[in-house]
Formats: structure tokens, sequence, C-alpha cells
């Protein structure tokens, strides 16, 4: 008779706090061994502090309850520092969502990993360096002479994180926590990280908790997966079951807010459509969009690129340089009222090109022409004109936002630079502009960090729509929120784009998100155009291999 298999960890009944404020309520799951377990739900559902539960790692001033909470019949609850940090990075290794703040800015990434096999594995530097160099080998960091000698800001944010995932995994753990370790990287590095995971999990034969918001992306990867709202788990199964017959309207919600890149809807589903339960999804016809773009591309370009390049001057010894071209020779127009969609993997040269679009980054050659006028970098008044009729959505809306600044004074800053007009209209026109976007005057005295993520954002498209642009520059503008949340910011800003006739120039690694607004696509590789195509051509018959390769990858 064989022995009973016991689980790896086991959670009952588990509740924390901090203060008056329940954070986690009642939760129960276990953790098999070799088993493959997804956390899903929005920002503050309680998934990360879930996972911070199991590596000892909650507020000081947290509050823990549990019936059980035990790692290889071990009880977390005893362990002493000590014994925790025995724990942590060897038997228990955790891969965090943002590696800019993970890594040590002032080292180099080689000396960062080398010093987790020092504490963990007593080995000499030299053993050392053999097995850091296989485990880059293993997250597809294959130049890893270069990146072990490169600090963190020298990296792209995909290699950071793959840098991330080999130092987890360097002490070959029992279990891995994988806290969205795949939310900022391009389609086909989070492909191939979903299957390097799969891969070592087998390879070594541990156990993963997977962390995400994004239920289409842990079908592709879990045995179990588990649905958190609000501290508490709303519904468990198999990812066959859960995606067959999902039961709660929250996890509906996150279903089916994401876009499908087979049906073009007008409005995107959000949560308080599933809840409401009167959503009734309307699909675009092929007529209706081609007579929209009929009307489009009729008019003159507002935006014309023409033959931009942009290299960049390294210095590599003494009196030496090397010369790197970030955006190779390309042409383009972005017409009024269009979206005008820009893919391509992290360090292809998409922000680049969208910096040198507003002269931030000064172009190397080639021209740019605004509403058939040619801009020149050196005229300030010229540029100044420019930037206020192009405008920028950045990727991370907390480092966009003064954090000692109310949102009302953050808009009215920009008011009064761009605004000759007194203080009182001023303050009307900033609360107009929150109403814009769906914040009342409640938030106008709030502080970023009271704020949700999606709600962030918003302030920062009220604030780019302040000087009343023609243009708005989307830089990954939706890649760190939920997706019912993104699916709100990506509904409000096709609402604003009818209403202001605004045209956007919209990046991102999401290729379902792509298509979904955009009139037409760009696909950059290693700084050049492969392809441009109208959306749904392009991802009906792409022409480029590459282009091929990033669909595929699509979850």
């Amino acid at each position: 008779m064989q022995s009973e298999k016991k689980s790896l960890v086991v959670v009952q009944n588990a509740s924390l706090s901090i203060g008056n404020l329940s954070i986690l309520k009642g939760l129960s799951f276990t953790i098999e061994q070799q088993e493959l377990v997804a956390i899903v739900g929005e920002s503050g559902s309680g998934k990360s502090m879930t996972a911070l539960m199991l590596m000892g790692l909650q507020p000081k001033k947290a509050t823990l309850e549990a019936e059980l909470l035990t790692f290889e019949s071990r009880d977390l609850k005893t362990l002493t520092p000590s014994d925790w940090q025995k724990r942590r990075g060897n038997t228990l290794g955790m891969v965090f969502q943002e590696p800019q703040s993970s890594l040590n800015p002032t080292q180099r990434c080689g000396k960062q990993l080398l010093e987790v096999l020092k504490i963990h594995r007593n080995i000499s530097s030299k053993e050392g360096a053999v097995q850091v160099t296989k485990a880059l080998e293993e997250v597809q960091l294959h130049d890893t002479k270069r990146i072990l000698k490169s600090y963190p800001h020298e990296l792209s944010g995909g290699q950071k994180q793959r840098i991330m995932i080999a130092m987890a995994l360097l002490c070959k753990p029992k279990l891995l926590i994988a806290d969205e370790p795949t939310t900022a990287l391009d389609v086909t590095v989070q492909k191939e990280i979903i299957e390097l995971l799969k891969s070592l999990q087998k390879k070594y034969k541990m156990s993963v908790l997977f962390i995400s918001h994004d239920l289409a992306l842990v079908k592709q990867l879990a045995d179990r997966i588990l649905v958190m709202y609000r501290g508490s788990i709303v519904e468990s199964g198999t990812s066959t079951v859960l995606f067959k017959n999902p039961k709660h309207p929250y996890t509906k919600g996150l279903l089916f807010a994401r876009p499908e890149v087979g049906v073009r809807l007008e409005r995107l589903p959000t949560l308080k459509d599933y809840q409401s339960g009167t959503f009734s999804p309307k699909i675009v016809s092929f007529s209706k969009r081609q007579e929209r773009q009929d009307k489009i591309y009729a008019t003159s370009p507002l935006l014309e690129v023409k033959e931009l390049e942009k290299s960049y001057v390294t210095k590599v010894g003494w009196g030496k340089s090397s010369h790197f071209q970030a955006v190779k020779p390309i042409s383009f127009s972005l017409y009024p009222g269009e979206t005008l969609g820009l893919v391509g993997e992290s360090g292809c040269g998409k922000s680049t090109l969208a910096k040198t679009l507003i002269c931030l980054d000064p172009l190397t050659a080639g021209a740019l022409y605004w509403q058939g006028e040619k801009i020149d970098p050196k005229n300030k008044a010229q540029v100044g004109q420019l930037r206020k009729d192009v405008q920028f959505i950045f990727q991370d809306p907390y480092a966009a936002l003064h954090p000692s600044k109310t949102l009302i004074t953050s808009l009215e800053e920009v008011l009064l630079v761009h605004d000759s007009k007194n203080n009182n209209t001023i303050r009307e026109h900033a609360l107009e502009l929150l109403a814009q976007v769906g914040l009342d005057s409640e938030f106008a005295h709030r502080y970023p960090h009271e704020l949700s993520g999606g709600q962030r954002q918003r302030v920062v498209i009220a604030r780019a729509l302040a000087v009343g642009p023609k243009v708005l520059l989307c830089d990954e503008s939706v890649a760190a929120l939920d997706i019912s949340v993104q699916a709100q910011v990506l509904n409000l800003l096709n609402d604003l784009k009818n209403v202001l006739g605004l045209s956007y120039l919209f990046i991102s690694h999401d290729l379902a998100v792509v298509k979904y607004m955009s009139d037409r696509v760009m696909v950059m590789q290693d700084g050049e155009l492969v392809e441009l195509q109208e959306a749904d051509a392009l991802y009906q018959n792409p022409k480029n291999k590459y282009t091929k390769k990033l669909i595929e990858a699509i979850p």
C-alpha cells in the first residue's frame, strides 16, 4: 500500500489584518508537491499578501491567525527570524513583480546573483560563476558576459525580470512563488517564461504558486486556479472546469474583460457590467469599420515621419566610441482621429521613437512634420507648441505623478503654465478635467498614494488633456493595470477620442489590446519597421515572420 502523498503547503482558515483593516479573510487552500497553482484577482484582492504570508514577510504590525499554516508539515507560525532566513531563497524562492525595485541599482547584476549562492550554498566564486551563467542561459539571457557586468538600469525590463527569475531558481527551491512575473514582458518573452517555468518545474520537481491578474495567461500554466476577491477565495478549480463554467460574476468579469483577437466589440465589458447582469456586447461590423476608416484616410495627416533615425554614441575606451542605432530609418503618418498601434519586444525602439516625436530625444537624421510644417528641434517656440499638441501618457502612473501634491494641484500647475486665465477659472477647469476622466470632485484633494492604479492612470490622462492636445502618445499606458481596470481605461480612451477628436499612437506589448484599439498597426523589430497594415488584416494575414511569431504568442 502506497503512503499518502503529503501536501507541500497547507493553509486553513487563515486571516490577516492590519489594525481594523481586514486584508485576508478565512483563506483555505493547499499546494501539492510538484503542483502549479495560480492565484488570480485584481490589485488589492490580497494575492501578494497571501504570497508574503507564506514567506513570513507580512508587515510587522499585521495580525495573522490561522488554524493551519504549514510548509512541509512545519508550522510557519512558530518560525523564528533565523529560521525564516534559512528558508527564504533556499527552500522558498520568490520572484517579485517590479524587478527595478528588487535589484540593487549600485551593484552589477553578476555580483547580486553570486551573493545568493554565497549566502545559501557557501561555494567559491569560481563555482558560483559557472552556476550563475547556467541560470542565465536557462532564462534565455544568452549574452551572459554583458549581463553579468551590467547594472540594472542598463538592461530592459524583460531582461531584469529574467534575472530575478534566475536569482530565485539558483538554489532550486521546493516552492517558487512568482508574483506577476510576466506583467511587464512582451508576449513572446511572456510565452518563453511560461514555458520555462513549466519545464523547470518538471526538471527540479518543484511546486509553483503563480500570481497574476490575467486568467487567459494562467490557463496555459496552472493545474489549479484560485480566484481572489477582496481578501477571500470566491472560486477555485482546475483550469478546464473554471474556463468552461465560471460561476462567480467576478470570475466571469476577469475572463471576458480582456479583448478577444477574433471579435471586435464597441465597448469592453467590465466587472460592473457582469455584476449588474445588464451588459449586452455589440460587435463592430466590417462595413462600419471600413466606413470610419475611409473618412480618416481621406484627410491630410497630422504627423508625418520621414526616414527618421536615432543613434546613441557611447564611450568604450580611451578616445574610442561606439554607435548604437536605436531606430533605423522609419517612415509613417498619423491621421486625425486615427489610433495607430505600435508593437514590438522590449528594446526594439518603441519608446525611443515616441520620445523623438516630441523632441525629448532629438532625432539623429530624417525629418518630422506637424500639420505639414517641418519641425526644427532647435526652434524652442516650435518644439514648445508641438509638445502642447502632442502629449505623453507614461507606463507607470505612480511615477508620473508628484507624490506630495494633490491631484487638483498637479492639474492646476499644468494649466497655470499654459493658461493665462485667473485662478478661479483654472480651478473649475481642473475639476472639469477630473470629471472628464470619470473622477468626481471628492478626488481633487487626494494624493497619488490614496488612489488605485486605474484611478492614477485616469489622473495622468486628465493632465495630458489639460493643454488641449490633438495627439496622445500612449506608451504602455495600461500595461500595469488589472484586466477589468484596463477595460475601463481603454473604454475611456475611446470615449475621449470620439468626443475630443483625438489621435493616438498606442504603444504596447499586448497584441490583443493593440488590435482592439487600433485602426492600423506598426510592428518594430531591432529598431526597424518590419510591417504596417490595417489592424484586422495584420492579425488575419501577417506578412512578416516576426509578426507571425508575436501573434502566435498571444495567450
